[in-house]
């Protein structure tokens, strides 16, 4: 049967083929044939059809108030909704899908239940009302091509499912009021072509998915991040005039925040939240909620940067900042002064201060303001807690580096130096979780703090001079590798920097300026046997040797005052010993131990040594060539430096220190061959 018109009353039967070219108006529809619609079907009563896709124009355009228009979930070229009459879609097996164009008009209202939903791949223009009495009524827009969403309705729940993203048109309008979900692909919204979410709305975030700028925000919206991978926060984190209700960070490898966020009540994560994206970039995470700590539901989680809480507790209970073992509880006497405390952490990182080798690699600071936001500085009472990544098999996220950590305590900087900050309880290890914590007691002030041991407060320091023969020019050593960004951040695992224990657990970054290249210092209690103490240092252009930050005198933290052989090793030079004891203890640190202008100085004098002019006068310095560093320069060496000649890079056979194996590296080696170094090892 082909039929053709425009109108079939209020009921209509079709159980064989209706063929639609135009338009036609139709009350009650019942299909159990096929129809072939290249114009525009109008329906004003309810529909059962057996057919999976319709093609052309369908309408359903019921006007009465008080009914329902029940709605076939079927597959549509272009579906529209228009009239008082509620559009009932509660086909809960399957959703409704609009190819091409989904549309509705601003009387219509929708019944959608939670088990479906209405899938949009093409343009989507709702003016209508999804679910009045509900929170949930969920509409995807889900093509492969970009897709233009606009209209003045309410959806309850708005995803986004296409990688090719979504285009807001026509000055947008709508509201989402309970959920925005960016699945995949790229919210395209401005300033002009705009949406409003509602109070308290949740935006779940996936990697892979975002919005192109903020949307008009409710009061208490909250923010959920999903996923794997890393991700950065974007435009659907709100300002912080317009606190977030809750954060809650669920990607497998954490979120990295682009700008200081508010949260008022929720708090909870998965995965670690970065707070500071570069050293020039530096946000804020301000946690509003009084009675509310934050939810930290992996060992990886925790908050690396800045943490501030504006509403501290009045009970006396511990108030949690950037993981679970870091909080501070006042004492009896409450917060005094305080109203906001904000706590940075910075996990990997060793204290910037003097004397901070020997600490775990982990840096604290804490500063508090008061009602009128004046800084307080003094006057604090309060237990502090503190804890660090305890994984002694895992150098790569260690941050004990090897120190007992019995003997670990919290430490403050003051101008004098590092003390001990109040009184600490021996840690506790959690090798479940691979967390070290314990916490402080009568903690009186805010600043920089540390962990570390209490007797390497007052380490002694050494003041020491020396010379490299091959980098030696003019004067001066030259410091070609850190310039051409050769030097590597951790010492490698070779002669002799695997003699320092503590090897695996250092990482300089960036590089200081003038540094020439690591060495190890060695003291001895004998020439050969005895007790042994190293020490990984930097040599500078000037021949000064110097602690990690690359200008200090070298720190000597956990040894004890005494007289002290001191050694210096070098990857490809010959190391060298003094001749004589040094007295080191604090009475001597102002003295300069210079290896540089008096030969008798060293065990084996001026043979030991290599004499180079410097402005007239004569310096002496280390004997460059011992590429393979077994303590003697032969003929393996020179083969050697046949082998790497033209490498480039971070290579022993790089005498000269210049980032490149030329003949220059084999003269230095031909000059100095027979020799060997005094230093037992």
């Amino acid at each position: 049967m082909r039929l053709w018109g425009e109108v079939l009353g209020w009921w209509s039967w079709v159980s064989a083929l209706l063929l639609i070219s135009s338009g036609m108006a139709i009350g009650q529809l019942q299909s159990d044939g096929i129809i072939y619609n290249r114009g525009t079907i109008r329906i004003k009563g309810n529909v059962t059809i057996r057919q999976d896709t319709i093609g052309g124009t369908v309408v359903f355009a019921w006007d009465r108030e008080g009914v329902n228009q029940y709605v076939p979930h079927k597959v549509y070229e272009d579906v529209r909704f228009t009239g008082r009459t509620r559009k009932m879609l509660l086909d809960t097996t399957r959703p409704l899908v609009a190819l091409r164009r989904f549309v509705s008009d601003s009387g219509t209202v929708f019944r959608l239940p939670v088990q479906t939903a209405i899938v949009v791949r093409g343009e989507a223009v709702h003016g209508g009302f999804v679910n009045p009495e509900y929170l949930f009524g969920r509409v995807i827009l889900q093509g492969e091509q970009p897709q233009d969403i606009w209209g003045r309705g309410i959806f309850r729940e708005l995803e986004l499912d296409n990688a090719a993203g979504a285009d807001v048109r026509n000055g947008g309008g709508f509201t989402v009021t309970t959920l925005l979900e960016l699945k995949r692909g790229l919210l395209r919204n401005s300033a002009a072509d705009n949406f409003r979410l509602g109070d308290s709305a949740l935006i779940i975030r996936h990697t892979g998915a975002g919005l192109a700028a903020a949307p008009l925000f409710g009061r208490a919206v909250a923010v959920r991040y999903v996923g794997r991978g890393r991700i950065e926060s974007g435009p659907e984190v709100p300002p912080e005039s317009n606190p977030a209700r809750a954060l809650r960070v669920e990607t497998d490898s954490g979120l990295v925040l682009r700008s200081s966020v508010t949260v008022t009540d929720s708090l909870v994560l998965r995965a670690p939240i970065w707070t500071e994206p570069s050293p020039s970039e530096r946000h804020v995470l301000t946690y509003a909620s009084e009675q509310n700590n934050p939810a930290f539901l992996h060992p990886d989680a925790e908050i690396i940067g800045t943490m501030r809480r504006t509403r501290l507790r009045g009970d006396s209970q511990p108030v949690v900042f950037n993981n679970p073992y870091t909080y501070v509880q006042p004492s009896a006497k409450g917060w005094g002064k305080v109203a906001v405390l904000q706590v940075r952490v910075l996990p990997r990182t060793q204290p910037w201060h003097p004397q901070s080798w020997r600490k775990v690699w982990r840096v604290f600071q804490v500063a508090a303001w008061d009602s009128a936001a004046h800084p307080v500085e003094q006057g604090l009472d309060v237990r502090f807690g503190y804890g660090w990544r305890h994984l002694p098999r895992d150098t790569g996220r260690d941050e004990t580096r090897g120190l007992p950590v019995p003997g670990l305590v919290l430490l403050r900087w003051t101008p004098e130096g590092w003390f001990a900050a109040g009184r600490s309880v021996p840690p506790t290890i959690d090798t479940a979780v691979g967390w070290a914590y314990a916490y402080a007691d009568a903690v009186y002030g805010v600043g920089d703090f540390a962990i570390g041991l209490r007797e390497d407060a007052r380490a002694l320091q050494l003041q020491l001079t020396a010379l490299l023969e091959g980098p030696y020019r003019n004067g001066s050593m030259v410091d070609d590798l850190r310039q051409r960004g050769w030097l590597p951040e951790t010492p490698p695992d070779i002669y002799p920097y695997n003699l320092d224990p503590m090897r695996p657990y250092i990482r300089v970054s960036p590089i200081p300026d003038s540094v020439v290249d690591w060495v190890v210092v060695e003291l001895r209690t004998l020439l050969t046997g005895g007790e042994r103490y190293y020490r990984t240092a930097f040599i500078r252009r000037d021949g000064r040797i110097v602690d990690l930050d690359g200008k200090t005198p070298l720190v000597l933290p956990g040894l004890e005052r005494g007289a002290y052989y001191v050694a210096i090793h070098h990857r490809n030079h010959l190391a060298i010993i003094t001749a004589e004891p040094v007295e080191v203890a604090p009475e001597t640190q102002s003295q300069i131990l210079a290896l540089t202008d008096d030969p008798s100085r060293i065990l084996g004098g001026a043979g030991a040594l290599r004499a180079l002019r410097s402005n007239g006068r004569t310096v002496w310095a280390m004997i460059g060539g011992d590429v393979n560093g077994d303590g003697r320069i032969d003929e393996e060496d020179l083969r050697l430096l046949q082998t790497w000649q033209h490498s480039e890079g971070y290579v022993n056979a790089d005498v000269d220190l210049n980032g490149i194996v030329t003949t220059r590296d084999f003269n230095v080696s031909w000059n100095n061959r027979e020799r060997s170094s005094v230093v037992v090892r």
